[in-house]
């Protein structure tokens, strides 16, 4: 593992072939607990598809390193055109659990956290919404979402907004595209430059940027 101090911001290490947030991450950030979040799935629409691996990468509000990341039975085949996205297979998921015995989990490591995702409102949190109404539970408590997606789309950041676009654009290493631990870390990585390269949009309160890509 190499591991690098880039400024007083991020920790950051190479694991794994690719880039990871380590312990802390102070600025406006400073006390808060705040994760990256990424998940795969069998299918793009939340009412008739399932959860096949999730990841939560980041800092307690203590500044210690938290992570998170499992695969998940769909109890539904995967299909081929989703594996053949993130490589993840039936025989990989037979026997993990089902979402609900992974919700509890999930919701305690979310609990008041500042989920950092690409198309995280947009795409994921759906998932989480309908796999807790399908298990017959509350969904995770957090303190609010900041979309990698979103923001780079305000900010108007040159050239196409995907996440390995913007990866490339900031010389962030994703050799494991579409996992759910590889896309969780370079979200956090992409903010990290973001707010690095438009020190202006964060000079308020976090809770305002919040609001505002909501």
């Amino acid at each position: 593992m190499a591991v690098g101090v880039t400024n007083s911001l991020l920790l950051i290490g190479i694991v794994h072939g690719h880039r990871r947030l380590w312990p802390f991450m102070p600025g406006p950030f400073d006390g808060m607990k705040v994760i990256g979040f990424d998940l795969e799935t069998t299918g793009f629409d939340c009412r008739s598809e399932r959860i096949v691996e999730y990841a939560m990468v980041g800092s307690d509000s203590d500044g210690k390193h938290i992570s998170l990341c499992s695969m998940v039975d769909p109890e539904k085949r995967i299909p081929v055109q989703a594996s053949d996205v993130h490589g993840i297979t039936n025989s990989d998921v037979r026997g993990l659990g089902n979402f609900s015995q992974h919700s509890e989990k999930i919701s305690e490591m979310m609990e008041d956290a500042i989920i950092v995702g690409h198309n995280v409102i947009g795409f994921d949190w759906g998932f989480i919404q309908m796999e807790c109404l399908r298990a017959g539970i509350e969904a995770p408590r957090i303190r609010g979402f900041i979309d990698t997606l979103k923001l780079a789309r305000r900010l108007r950041v040159p050239g196409r907004h995907r996440l390995s676009d913007l990866c490339d654009r900031y010389g962030i290493l994703l050799e494991r595209a579409h996992r759910a631990d590889a896309d969780a870390s370079a979200s956090l990585l992409l903010l990290w430059n973001l707010m690095r390269d438009y020190p202006d949009e964060f000079l308020g309160p976090i809770e305002d940027l919040i609001e505002s890509l909501d």
